[in-house]
């Protein structure tokens, strides 16, 4: 009796604990068409670096790169997206100030993907919180939030790296529940 308890008192601080050191919440905007996005972009992430272990930004813009071989669609860095205005319009975001690259960016990015995202990191002693907003070019409207909450001991690149892949997991997911869900109501609506 005393080991059933034991094993029953293990598995649930198993799970509480999962459970308290990932947690994610995500939103999608009525109407969202996440279905249409084949093409998706890395804008330059607005990330804050309070320990010396985390990678800085552009080893953070990078990692969110190298995540997105978890996921189903094509995933333009932000280096090739820079380097494609560059081509187009002859002007070098790299070398301008964080808002006005911003503003470039957001201005042409919708010639060569369907989306883009910002990922943003919210830091404090102990626990990461992980921001990804996906906007549609153009109108520059939100189509999708995920946010996560992340215990991390190490606050590594290894840390950061395994949190994207969640998110653009938990995206591709979402992408084909919302996609199946439209077309179900499509058909009930016909």
């Amino acid at each position: 009796m005393k080991k059933i308890f034991s094993a029953l008192l293990m598995t649930i601080f198993l799970l509480t604990s999962a459970t308290a050191l990932a947690a994610y919440k995500e939103t999608v905007p009525e109407g969202a068409d996440l279905g249409a996005v084949k093409r998706l972009a890395i804008a330059w992430p607005q990330h804050y670096k309070v320990d010396d272990k985390e990678p800085t930004d552009e080893e953070y813009a990078q990692l969110l790169y190298n995540a997105s071989k978890v996921a189903r669609c094509y995933v333009a860095s932000y280096d090739e997206i820079a380097a494609q205005i560059k081509k187009d319009i002859g002007v070098d975001i790299k070398t301008l100030d964080r808002r006005e690259a911003r503003k470039v960016f957001e201005e042409n990015v919708g010639k060569y993907v369907d989306a883009y995202f910002v990922a943003t990191t919210a830091n404090n002693n102990r626990n990461t919180q992980f921001f990804y907003y996906i906007y549609k070019p153009g109108d520059n409207s939100l189509i999708y939030e995920y946010t996560s909450q992340v215990g991390m001991a190490g606050k590594t690149a290894k840390d950061y790296q395994r949190d994207a892949e969640s998110f653009y997991k938990q995206f591709d997911l979402t992408a084909i529940k919302v996609t199946k869900e439209a077309a179900k109501k499509a058909r009930k609506n016909r």
